[in-house]
């Protein structure tokens, strides 16, 4: 769980899961509790067809995206701690270097517990279906057990007894995570699998109806997503063949395929900046009309623009043949603040 491979993967998971997040979209269905939502998800464009549920779709996405904050905890914690059923520190471990982590986590087992409510409802999900059942409620056991952690490790109370409780608690951690640990990784895949059955579909359909600013939108976030995880998985197989002593350094990429990816970003950039400055495109829009029409616009666009550098600069980088670590995380933050948007205003 806690070699490069496994994190490397769990990382290329969640990145899968920003082409599932533009697939999603507000439906009705049940009545959320007032607790903290996940990360917004991109509705999709108005359909002549009957109107699609999406609840339970979203509520998936929302297990998804709180897993995917687990695991960089649980990354920071066997960081320092070995993975393994008896309480130890890794070689040179400290366990005061997880309280950078921890103090900040605050679980929210909701999106956990609304996933399990809605396992059996339509539209049927089967692979996404039998994995929620299997997680069942190990997902907010896990989050117990790193709250109980953070409490400890919030206020030092791990020096005040010498780290006497610590074993204790990663007694408790391991239990949640034998079953977590089987399914997170098969529920992460089957939401990406849902996202790739539809992507192409449902961005046909939108250059059929015209709807230009939705259309390069998508196809710009969907293309920067595709982008990040065929780096990702480039980035996992050289850690599969890297010496778990050694330290990893990241490979000069294969630009075989993110090449054409590179260039239809370019594609899709030009097409939405020009669909963005045709008034008969932004009138589709309602966010971009009325007294905050301009302002809606003139952030979106920067949004798109910031995306668009932070991909141009990752692939110079990349072509280069030079460090691509920092351009990476750059460009991942760009095609999150662009979703982030794209819910707000689309």
């Amino acid at each position: 769980m806690t070699d490069m491979h496994t994190n490397l993967w769990k990382k290329t998971a969640a990145l899968g899961l920003t082409a599932a997040l533009l697939l999603s979209g507000c439906g009705g269905g049940k009545e959320k509790e007032p607790e903290p939502t996940p990360t917004p998800t991109p509705t999709p464009a108005a359909e002549s067809k009957a109107p699609v549920d999406f609840s339970k779709y979203n509520a998936y996405l929302g297990l998804a995206d709180a897993l995917y904050e687990m695991e960089e905890v649980l990354e920071a914690y066997f960081a320092s701690v070995n993975y393994a059923p008896e309480f130890a520190l890794v070689e040179g471990g400290d366990y005061a270097a997880i309280k950078d982590t921890f103090q900040f986590y605050t679980p929210d087992t909701y999106p956990a517990r609304e996933a399990l409510e809605y396992v059996e409802e339509e539209p049927a999900y089967p692979a996404a279906d039998e994995a929620v059942k299997n997680l069942g409620s190990s997902p907010a056991d896990v989050m117990g057990a790193l709250n109980h952690i953070a409490s400890y490790v919030r206020f030092n109370e791990f020096e005040d007894d010498g780290m006497a409780k610590a074993p204790e608690l990663h007694a408790e951690l391991w239990t949640a995570l034998e079953t977590y640990d089987q399914y997170y990784g098969v529920f992460l895949t089957a939401m990406d699998d849902l996202a790739e059955q539809t992507q192409a579909e449902d961005l046909a359909q939108l250059l059929e109806e015209g709807e230009q600013i939705l259309y390069y939108s998508r196809s710009l976030l969907e293309t920067g997503s595709d982008i990040l995880e065929n780096i990702m998985d480039q980035l996992t197989m050289a850690a599969a063949v890297t010496d778990p002593g050694a330290d990893f350094v990241p490979p000069v990429l294969d630009m075989t395929g993110l090449a054409d990816l590179f260039a239809q970003v370019q594609t899709d950039y030009e097409g939405l900046s020009q669909a963005l400055e045709s008034q008969e495109e932004r009138e589709k829009i309602q966010s971009f009309t009325g007294t905050a029409g301009d302002s809606s616009l003139k952030l979106y666009t920067s949004k798109a623009t910031a995306l668009y550098g932070a991909m141009g600069q990752l692939a110079e980088a990349a072509m280069a043949g030079t460090d691509y670590t920092a351009a990476f995380d750059a460009a991942a933050d760009a095609l999150n603040g662009m979703v982030d948007q794209y819910n707000r205003v689309i």
